[in-house]
């Protein structure tokens, strides 16, 4: 796992894709490729310290998102989604905007997923 020794699993972890988009997150993991297994060490530590998770995702990984989203409420994770239209991804945010924009995030629970789902399909 990327960046392991820096993150803090008592404070909200940010999922991204990218290392540059990590750096602009701060407590951030990227996950490499938009991909987040059941095995994986990440996830393991996700649920064993119940880390709340704010997903920021590019823009054109959505599908790949979803899955993410829907994985972690399969393990009733405190879930939410940082908004980053308008840019290509987190790394080529300002910091300024990326915190606004996380201050801003909207809830995840299971009927945001559905719904999530429907709106896509349009």
């Amino acid at each position: 796992m990327f960046n392991d020794l820096f993150i803090d699993w008592n404070k909200d972890l940010i999922l991204v894709e990218g290392v540059f988009d990590a750096l602009v997150a701060g407590n951030a993991v990227p996950i490499l490729g938009s991909t987040l297994r059941k095995s994986s060490d990440l996830l393991r530590k996700i649920v064993y310290n119940d880390t709340p998770i704010y997903i920021a995702m590019d823009p054109d990984a959505a599908k790949k998102e979803r899955r993410i989203i829907k994985m972690l409420l399969e393990y009733d994770i405190e879930l939410y989604k940082i908004d980053v239209s308008g840019y290509e991804d987190v790394g080529s945010m300002p910091k300024e905007v990326f915190y606004e924009r996380k201050n801003n995030a909207s809830f995840i629970d299971r009927d945001d997923y559905l719904l999530l789902n429907l709106l896509s399909a349009i």
